[in-house]
């Protein structure tokens, strides 16, 4: 998805004119996959479970997190792990009322903080990183979590080996973000790319959550892929008193919110909506029904 070579080959993926703060349209992509403006090719939540990369439960919980507007970030220490695939096709369960406010990394100035309620505001943010000026970075990222202190939600992806290790890297220099800001982030998922069986994969290992406020360290597996090889692992109670918290609802509909999603997802892949137009439109479909 993206590389890591020099920034020339940018050159070829910016567009001629970086607007400025008076002419952003920030529901439009800016950047997003990187070194390819254009996307290569997305793929669906319901074709990422058929591919092994998760399955129907850690599906069902992470697009409920997304539906539910909270802080995601996706990491993975190698390149082409998948990590801004799985954002996007999450995002596809972002609500409708729900303003997508693309990040325009290091030209980004934050100007909608002073228009757009943090309530009914999504932060996209394609990466922290340094590899391109597309990317958020410096005082930028200092700026999101500020803005995450504030309320307002937001999902980026990075370049980390856990949940440990994205704090590390956010923490010290030269991004120096504040311990205390570590609370605004509300899960990271970890992905990783081998072989298995000789066949090329890439698969979520592992879900994890900050669970004490002002101690990075402390942190609450909710799942876990022992091996690339090996099923996930979920702490499905963890997950529940997650969307509680989340949704303001008892465990008792909280763990009804998660059955019927993962039963909604499998029955489209039993059904092979898998094609990403097609999950589009189921996802629309299903959200008319339940209204």
């Amino acid at each position: 998805m993206k590389s890591n070579s020099n920034n020339d080959a940018f050159k070829t993926a910016l567009p001629e004119d970086i607007p400025n703060d008076s002419t952003t349209r920030y529901d439009e992509p800016f950047g997003w996959w990187g070194y390819h403006w254009a996307p290569p090719n997305p793929r669906s939540l319901v074709w990422l479970i058929q591919a092994g990369a998760l399955d129907a439960r850690l599906a069902a919980f992470l697009s409920l997190a997304i539906e539910l507007r909270r802080t995601v970030i996706v990491v993975a220490e190698p390149n082409e792990a998948g990590k801004t695939t799985l954002l996007t096709a999450l995002l596809d369960f972002r609500r409708a009322d729900i303003k997508p406010m693309y990040l325009r990394g290091w030209y980004e100035r934050f100007s909608f903080l002073d228009t757009v309620p943090p309530e009914r505001a999504y932060l996209l943010c394609n990466e922290i990183s340094a590899h391109l000026p597309t990317y958020l970075w410096g005082q930028g990222v200092r700026r999101v979590f500020e803005a995450g202190m504030g309320g307002y939600a937001f999902v980026t992806t990075m370049h980390a080996s856990s949940a440990a290790d994205a704090a590390e890297l956010l923490t010290r220099y030269p991004l120096e973000v504040p311990a205390r800001h570590l609370q605004t982030i509300d899960l990271v998922v970890t992905l990783n790319a081998g072989q298995v069986n000789n066949k090329p994969v890439r698969r979520v290992t592992r879900v994890e959550r900050f669970s004490a406020e002002s101690d990075p360290s402390r942190i609450e597996q909710l799942s876990d892929r022992p091996l690339l090889r090996s099923h996930l692992e979920h702490r499905t109670g963890r997950m529940i008193s997650r969307i509680a918290g989340w949704a303001e609802c008892d465990d008792s509909e909280a763990g009804r919110m998660l059955s019927r999603r993962e039963h909604l997802l499998q029955s489209w892949l039993n059904q092979d909506i898998v094609d990403i137009d097609a999950v589009r439109q189921a996802i629309l479909s299903a959200r008319l029904t339940e209204s």
